[in-house]
Parts: structure tokens; C-alpha cells; sequence
């Protein structure tokens, strides 16, 4: 694995890039969590060069940036995940590319829904779906005529 610092002290992006990238095949994430941040903050701040300090401010900045960049995503998921508990008996139109190309919809009644790794997946018809995929949400199975009215 790379370290992220060079000699100099300064900040590689190149290595800060490959250390992420690594990262992301050794963890299976895509992103940079707050531990990884820290340690990179850490690290940095050992090997800067003592004639050239960087800002405290930039540091606290950053920080509070990543900090609330995870609150915000957490909350997403909080969201769709309590919003996805609520299809459970609604007549839905759902719609997703499956792995080999193919276009797969279903609309029917939700029986269930499921959470797999923070992500809320919905059973149509027997065959699931992230929430995502949903794009038409009913009360009950809706009319025909209402099927065919077309918006202005």
C-alpha cells in the first residue's frame, strides 16, 4: 500500500488517490469513511514540514465537512428505510435492468421489504426491488380508466 505523504511533508494526491483506491478493494467501498479521513488527517499532520504548517483551520474545516457529508447520508438511509416500511400493502409499479440487460417490471401489492447492507428492497410480485426502482405508489390496485387519463 502506498502512504498517502510523502517525504517532504506535504499532501500526494496522486498517492492520497491510490491509497483510496486500495482502499476501496481491500474494504469493497467506493468512499472514504471518517476513520479513513482521520487517519489520513493523522498522518499528514505528523509528516508536515515544520517550516511550512498547515492551517489548523482547513484541518477543522474539512473535518466538519466529512462529518456532516456522513450525518447526511445517514439520515438518507434512515429516511428511505422508514419510508420503505410504509409501501408494505400498497399497490406499486416498479422497474429495474437486471444483471443480464433485461428490463424487469412488475406492479402488484408490496408483501414485504427488506434491508441488506442499509439498502431497503421491496417484494413485488415475487421479485425484488429497491426502493429506488419503484416509480408509481398506490392505495389500491388502481382503475383502468385511471391508467389511461394522461397528464397536462
Amino acid at each position: 500500500m502506498v502512504d498517502p505523504i510523502n517525504i517532504a511533508g506535504g499532501f500526494n494526491v496522486g498517492a492520497a488517490q491510490e491509497y483510496r483506491k486500495s482502499l476501496s478493494e481491500s474494504s469493497g467501498k467506493d468512499s472514504m469513511g471518517m476513520q479513513e479521513f482521520l487517519m489520513l488527517v493523522v498522518a499528514q499532520m505528523q509528516n508536515q514540514d515544520i517550516n511550512n504548517t498547515m492551517d489548523n483551520g482547513q484541518f477543522m474545516a474539512q473535518m466538519a465537512q466529512i462529518a456532516s457529508m456522513q450525518a447526511m447520508q445517514e439520515l438518507t438511509a434512515a429516511f428511505m428505510s422508514s419510508m420503505s416500511i410504509s409501501y408494505i400493502g400498497k399497490y406499486v409499479r416498479a422497474s429495474a435492468t437486471t444483471n443480464d440487460g433485461r428490463l424487469a417490471r412488475e406492479e402488484g401489492y408490496v408483501d414485504r421489504v427488506s434491508f441488506n447492507g442499509g439498502e431497503a428492497t421491496v417484494l413485488v410480485n415475487n421479485v425484488w426491488f429497491k426502493v429506488q426502482d419503484v416509480y408509481e405508489i398506490y392505495l389500491s390496485e388502481p382503475l383502468i380508466e385511471e391508467e389511461e387519463q394522461q397528464v397536462i
